[in-house]
């Protein structure tokens, strides 16, 4: 390996580990890492990864495992291809920006809170127009629809509404729905396991209901945070969006040059 990868390599391994226990997915824990270490600047701009091959030994993993992390990220536009030269990390384009939309829970640990989800309904309803489109699946069919307000140091804060595949053969139980995260929920469902995930920003304002909610007044601007959330071989598991208070919240944008 050569002086650049290997240290490239070193720098992935101090991230951590593969949690051979873990219900996550190993190709998908190993994309996680390569992901941090790219938005922690131990891969940079134009350096070329370690070779499949190189990652398998660095984390006892086959190089079919390292193949799909590498698509993964190479799809979410964090890596590229060159045939017969290896795969690199991209040069952003510095006119644009990175948002980083960080995880809500972790955000409130990382503000010193507390945070916790109150669930306010849950039911099996027919898909309707838009969300069987989202889902990709046939209108009518039976989707799970939860609606939630996720609370930081003892304020409401965002107010989530989701629509989930149905499977009877592994039915959700509403204390799980009720107080877990996205990734915790379908921790013990494998192949529900989310990968990816395809997000869209848009100002709003809070409607009466919403706003009261989120003690909040209506017409309050808003953050709305659409989502569509892909299991491997791109399953659509949930589609919803979260209305975010707009006092609350802020986002900004990482630059990086070549």
């Amino acid at each position: 390996m050569g002086e650049g990868r290997q240290a490239a390599g070193t720098a992935l391994r101090e991230l951590g580990g593969i949690d051979e226990a873990s219900y996550v997915p190993a190709y998908v824990q190993l994309g996680q890492l390569i992901e941090e270490g790219i938005l922690k600047g131990r891969l940079r701009p134009g350096e070329r990864i370690p070779s499949e091959h190189e990652l398998g030994e660095a984390f006892g993993l086959s190089r079919m495992t390292v193949r799909r992390a590498i698509s993964l990220l190479i799809e979410g536009g964090l890596l590229r291809s060159e045939q017969g030269r290896g795969t690199f990390v991209v040069n952003p384009r510095t006119e644009g920006g990175l948002f980083f939309i960080p995880d809500f829970h972790e955000e409130m640990r990382a503000q010193g809170a507390d945070s916790r989800v109150r669930l306010l309904g849950v039911k099996l309803v027919p898909a309707g127009k838009v969300p069987a489109q989202k889902l990709g699946v046939k209108r009518g069919r039976r989707v799970i629809y939860l609606e939630r307000v996720l609370e930081g140091g003892g304020e409401p804060l965002v107010f989530d509404r989701k629509y989930m595949l149905y499977d009877h053969t592994q039915p959700l139980l509403e204390a799980e729905l009720g107080h877990e995260t996205v990734p915790e929920i379908f921790a013990r469902r494998p192949k529900y396991a989310p990968v990816r995930s395809d997000l869209a920003l848009t100002a709003t304002v809070l409607g009466e209901r919403e706003a009261g909610l989120l003690d909040s007044r209506a017409g309050a601007p808003a953050f709305c945070l659409e989502q569509l959330i892909y299991a491997a071989r791109d399953l659509r598991v949930i589609w919803g969006w979260l209305l975010l208070r707009g006092d609350r919240f802020s986002f900004g944008s990482l630059k990086r040059t070549t």
